[in-house]
Formats: structure tokens, C-alpha cells, sequence
């Protein structure tokens, strides 16, 4: 029932406002620079963002790149920044086992927000990432003039400190991250992946309690407990290689290596369709509210509600979504697939009608494989029956 609330809500305000962010895209350098990125490398120092980026610092024994792209035919060995020349790699993931350091190596920003949060207020909070197996790679035998035993893989645990002072860049986050852990206010824990190396976006909503100005961005969390693409069988053996070993080459070197740009915080208000989405990455509507019984096409009272959905997702760029359709397992599981793929592309076709970007969406139908209650009861089944509009 809860989504019958959501019908009657109507958007009478811009989801989002300006860019809280000081320089999110990283192209503005300070008037007293010094210093440069060098065009289409790894920069490789403190120094160079410390100094050569507005509004934003990293730390001490720490190297995040900024990375500057020339031209497509000049930089073929780094990706293209999503916007502009310049975009942050970042180390996410580089077990203390597998290196020199006598902790996880990860890399930490901080960003800078033109005015204070207001406390109470929500915001949400986003970023553009990529990464292919490539980038590792390359970034630690630059450093370390080798390439063997480097094994690029994707992690979890994409966070956001938020605070009302600035940390000094003298801080030992390396040290003091095993003795007093700074946690995040916000954090994605599941693996991140950019299929084809393509540039995805990652969103949240944020309700602030403190009047904040400052956020760190990175990995808080320790290696062992952060979620990989490797099976845990292959983690373990790997970790028994190592420390079977004292010598550096020998080891093998896993590493998560990740390219940033277009950090964004501002003030959300958006309806209860945009807020589910980005909070709970789903909305659920009974089969029996969009449809008749069996049928695929939209009743003319279920247009209302799609058309509402329709107008949250225009305020929502860029957010890939997957309309799935779902039912009981009454009757045959053949007919089934083929009424829940009709109903998902009924829905499918209506946002197109109603201005959605065709790229950003997918449909499917999945039949009865994914029943969400029991089959049992009829009040089961009806919850099973659904369409469902999932953030991919």
C-alpha cells in the first residue's frame, strides 16, 4: 500500500539545485599555483593536487594522480576524463600483504563545499567513476618498474566523510586508521563495477546533522574486509603466497584502481518516487494496479501513476534503470515468462512515449523466478505479482 501514497504526490520544485562542490570536475588551478600535472601521467605526488587543484588536498604518504588528458591520440594509455581535461585516480584497494606498507594503501581526497550544509536538510551526493584492468597495471609498474605479479581487480567500499573543519594534510591516515578509524557517513559496500570501461554514476541522499563544509572521499575500511571480485578461495591463497615470502617482486601485488570526476552535493527535494529510488534503488507496483487480470496493457487510471514515475525519472539524468515484470507461479511458468515480459515492456514503452532517454532504461521479464513472498497464499502471490523499476 505504501506505494498508493506515491500517486498522489506531484512535483512542484526542482529536484536539485546548485553544486555545493568546489571545483567537482577538478579543472580550476588556484591563482598561486605551483606546480603542474604533467599531461597524460601519473602525476604521483601529493604536491600536485595539493597545489595545483582548487578546493581540494589529499595527505601525507599518499599519491593520488590527477590526471590530465592532452588529446584522444596523445593520451591512448589513460582514459578521457567524463568532462573537461582533468579527472583523480585512486588507489581503493592494495592489501599491506601484497606491498612495502605496514597498512592497506588507500587513497584519500578532501573536498571542499561552498557554503555550510544546513543541518536537517537533505542533499544528495554524487560522482562519475571508471576503472578497466589496464589502469592498475600501468600505475604500479610506473612506480615500481615492473609488471609482473600485478593483478588488477574491482572492490567495494566507496565512502564520504563529511566534517565541519578541514584535516591538516600532515594527517597519517595509513597510521591512524588502524588506531582511531575515521567511519563514513556514507558508503557504498558492494562491488563497483564499470562494465566496458565506461564512465557510471554513483548517488546518494544524505540528511545532514551538522553544519558541515568539508568531505573526505575514499576506502575507510580495511582490505580484508572489503568486498572484491576475487572468490575467497583465490583471496586466501594469495594471501598465504605472500606471507610465505619477504621478497617485494615475488609477491603478488592486487590492486584497485579507479578514475573520478564530477563530484556533486545539492539540496534534494524531490517527490517520494525520486526519494525510494535513490535510497532504496527500487519501487515495487502491483501487477493489479498498472493491469487487468492477465492482461499487458495499461489501465487508463495506471497512465496517472507511470506518468508521475515518468517525470521523477527526467529528474533523475543518467540514472540507469531495468523495469522488471514478475508473477505467481500459477498456471504455466511458459505463459508466465511471456505475460511479464509484456507487461514490463508496456511500462518500458510508456516512459519512452513520455520523454525517458531509451539508453538509460532496460526491461524484463522474469516470470515466476523471483517471488518475493510465498506462493501459498493468495496474499503471497499477489505481492509476487509486480512490476518492479530497479536502479541497475
Amino acid at each position: 500500500m505504501l506505494l498508493l501514497v506515491f500517486i498522489f504526490v506531484v512535483i512542484t520544485a526542482p529536484l536539485f539545485s546548485q553544486n555545493y562542490v568546489v571545483n567537482g570536475g577538478f579543472e580550476r588551478t588556484p591563482p598561486a599555483a605551483r606546480g603542474a600535472a604533467p599531461p597524460c601521467a601519473f602525476s604521483g605526488g601529493a604536491d600536485v593536487l595539493n597545489n595545483y587543484v582548487q578546493g581540494w588536498q589529499t595527505f601525507k604518504n599518499m599519491t593520488p594522480d590527477v590526471l590530465v588528458a592532452d588529446s584522444a591520440s596523445v593520451c591512448n594509455l589513460l582514459p578521457r576524463p567524463r568532462r573537461g581535461a582533468r579527472m583523480v585516480g585512486l588507489i581503493m584497494y592494495h592489501p599491506h600483504s601484497d606491498g612495502k606498507n605496514d597498512a592497506d594503501y588507500h587513497e584519500l581526497i578532501q573536498g571542499s563545499l561552498a557554503q555550510p550544509l544546513q543541518k536537517g536538510k537533505t542533499y544528495r551526493v554524487r560522482f562519475w567513476v571508471r576503472t578497466d584492468d589496464s589502469l592498475g597495471v600501468r600505475h604500479l609498474s610506473g612506480v615500481f618498474g615492473q609488471t609482473k605479479n600485478i593483478m588488477p581487480v574491482r572492490c567495494g567500499n566507496f565512502g564520504f566523510h563529511f566534517s565541519t573543519n578541514k584535516i591538516n594534510i600532515n594527517e597519517n591516515f595509513m597510521e591512524s586508521q588502524t588506531i582511531f578509524a575515521v567511519q563514513p557517513q556514507l558508503n557504498r559496500e558492494e562491488l563497483l563495477e564499470t562494465p566496458d570501461g565506461n564512465w557510471r554514476q554513483v548517488i546518494f541522499l544524505f540528511k545532514a546533522d551538522q553544519p558541515y563544509r568539508y568531505f573526505l572521499f575514499g576506502n575507510f575500511f580495511f582490505d580484508a574486509v572489503t568486498k572484491t571480485n576475487l572468490a575467497e578461495a583465490q583471496r586466501a591463497r594469495i594471501d598465504s603466497i605472500n606471507r610465505a615470502t619477504e621478497l617485494w617482486p615475488q609477491k603478488i601485488k592486487r590492486i584497485a584502481y579507479y578514475c573520478f570526476d564530477d563530484f556533486v552535493v545539492e539540496e534534494f527535494s524531490g517527490d517520494e518516487f525520486s526519494r525510494t529510488l535513490l535510497e532504496q534503488k527500487k519501487l515495487r507496483f502491483d501487477s493489479e494496479i498498472l493491469f487487468d487480470h492477465d492482461e499487458a496493457t495499461l489501465r487508463p487510471d495506471a497512465q496517472h501513476i507511470l506518468q508521475k514515475l515518468a517525470n521523477a525519472l527526467n529528474g533523475l539524468p543518467e540514472m540507469p534503470v531495468e523495469i522488471g515484470g514478475h508473477t505467481d507461479n500459477t498456471g504455466d511458468a511458459a505463459y508466465n515468462q511471456a505475460l511479464s515480459e509484456r507487461r514490463a515492456r508496456a511500462v518500458y514503452d510508456f516512459l519512452l512515449e513520455n520523454g525517458a532517454t531509451p539508453t538509460r532504461f532496460s526491461w524484463r521479464g522474469y516470470g515466476e523466478n523471483q517471488p518475493v513472498d510465498t506462493n501459498d497464499t493468495e496474499a503471497g502471490r499477489q505481492k509476487n505479482r509486480r512490476v518492479e523499476i530497479k536502479v541497475d
